[in-house]
């Protein structure tokens, strides 16, 4: 990420709660990211993260999904997507410990129940993995806990603390937008 990026965001991360106009630059700069990166080289970390082709191939879909703000069209299923292998990148302790899968399922499951018009997105790509989202922090925490003790609860704080600018972020700004 570039260090503006970087700075901006951790600006955000510092404060409680965010503006629209704060949101908008923090959308506006993923935007930015997201159309530096090509769908090409996303697909190709996905399978390079070891994930399996057809759970690739469904988070590779999310690349079509876009939202409109004001005059500008935002590509949000990119964002999420590269905020998804942003959280695995940032915790390759959890991968090496618990599986590419899982981690993707822990996110996934954050960011479904953290941002609400997200849930239809993302559901599909959960169910391929295996996750019934009612469930999925339960069972991965209950089959962390009995063997390391707090760790399932753990696993879900780091991934409500990673995603929670993005969360501000998309509920802020989307706060009155309803999906058909």
């Amino acid at each position: 990420m570039d260090s503006c990026l970087l700075f901006f965001s951790i600006i955000k991360m510092s404060s409680s709660s965010l503006s629209v106009p704060q949101a908008k630059i923090d959308l506006t700069l993923w935007q930015v990211e997201a159309d530096y990166i090509s769908s090409s080289d996303l697909y190709v970390w996905l399978i390079d993260m070891g994930l399996p082709n057809d759970v690739a191939s469904r988070l590779h879909e999310l690349i079509s999904f876009t939202k409109k703000v004001g005059n500008k069209v935002f590509n949000i299923g990119k964002i999420v997507l590269i905020k998804i292998l942003d959280f695995v990148k940032a915790n390759p302790f959890l991968v090496s410990g618990i599986g590419i899968g899982a981690v993707v399922g822990i996110a996934i499951t954050t960011l479904i129940t953290s941002i609400p018009f997200l849930g239809p997105l993302l559901a599909p790509i959960a169910t391929v993995l295996g996750i019934t989202i009612t469930v999925a922090g339960a069972v991965v925490g209950y089959k962390l806990d009995q063997k390391f003790s707090g760790v399932g609860e753990d696993l879900a704080e780091i991934a409500r603390k990673f995603f929670s600018l993005i969360t501000e972020v998309f509920n802020t700004i989307f706060r009155n937008v309803v999906t058909a």
